[in-house]
C-alpha cells in the first residue's frame, strides 16, 4: 500500500473518531428540558365536631335507672361517609355502660346506614363503635345523632365525678380521603356525687374575662 494512502487512511481515523467523541459530547451536554411541576395536594380541611347531647349530666342521686345520653356529629363545612368513636370510661366509677346504634330514620345517616362494628370492654373502660353510609348512598352534610350511650353509676365510685372522653383514633371521614376532617370531640361530663360544704368554705365569685380574637 502506498505510504501517502496509509496516510490518509490514518487521518480519517483520526477525523472520525474526533468527531464522533464531539457528537457524544454534544449529546451529553444537551440542556435539560423544562422541569414539571408536581401539584402539591392541599391539607384537608378538618371542620367536624363529635360531642354529646348533654354534655353534663347529674346521676349523683344513685337511682337504678340507667342516664342515657346522644352522640351527637357537626360536620361543618365538610359532607361525610363515616364515623368512628373511641370512647374510654373508668369501669370502677360506670356500670352498664351500653351503645344503641341510631340507624333508623332518625339516624344521621339515615335508615340505610351500615354499622361497621360496637364493642364495649367494660374491663378496660373502652366502647369501640363506628356507622357510615352504605355502598349506594350520597355523603351526608349537617348535625345529627349516630348513637345513644347509656350507663349507671357503679357502686364501686369513689370519685364525685367523672368522665366519657374521646380518644385520639376517634375518626369523621370523606370519600377520596385518607385523613380524618375531626376538629374537635367534647367530652361527657358527670357528677357522681354531691361534694359536702365546709361550714368554713368561703365562696369566691369568678368575673369573666375578655380574651381579643386573634
Amino acid at each position: 500500500m502506498p505510504k501517502k494512502t496509509t496516510i490518509l487512511i490514518l487521518i480519517l481515523a483520526i477525523v472520525t473518531g474526533v468527531l464522533v467523541f464531539l457528537a457524544v459530547t454534544n449529546q451529553g451536554q444537551k440542556p435539560a428540558g423544562p422541569t414539571v411541576a408536581v401539584p402539591t395536594k392541599a391539607p384537608v380541611e378538618r371542620t367536624a365536631v363529635l360531642m354529646f347531647n348533654p354534655q353534663n349530666v347529674d346521676i349523683s342521686a344513685g337511682t337504678t335507672s340507667a342516664q342515657s345520653v346522644d352522640i351527637m356529629v357537626d360536620t361543618g363545612k365538610d359532607s361525610i361517609a363515616g364515623v368512628q368513636t373511641e370512647l374510654q370510661f373508668d369501669p370502677k366509677a360506670l356500670t352498664n355502660v351500653k351503645l344503641s346504634p341510631i340507624a333508623d330514620s332518625t339516624s344521621f345517616f339515615g335508615p340505610t346506614a351500615v354499622v361497621l362494628f360496637n364493642d364495649v370492654n367494660v374491663t378496660t373502660g373502652r366502647v369501640s363503635y363506628a356507622i357510615a353510609i352504605n355502598a349506594g348512598q350520597a355523603p351526608v352534610k349537617g348535625i345529627g345523632k349516630i348513637a345513644t350511650l347509656s350507663f349507671q353509676k357503679a357502686a364501686t365510685a369513689t370519685s364525685s365525678s367523672t368522665t366519657i372522653s374521646f380518644l385520639e383514633k376517634t375518626l369523621v371521614t370523606i370519600l377520596g380521603e385518607n385523613d380524618s376532617v375531626l376538629k374537635s370531640a367534647a367530652p361527657l361530663n358527670i357528677i357522681l356525687s354531691q361534694a359536702t360544704m365546709s361550714p368554713a368554705f368561703v365562696p369566691v365569685t369568678i368575673l369573666p374575662t375578655t380574651t381579643l380574637a386573634q
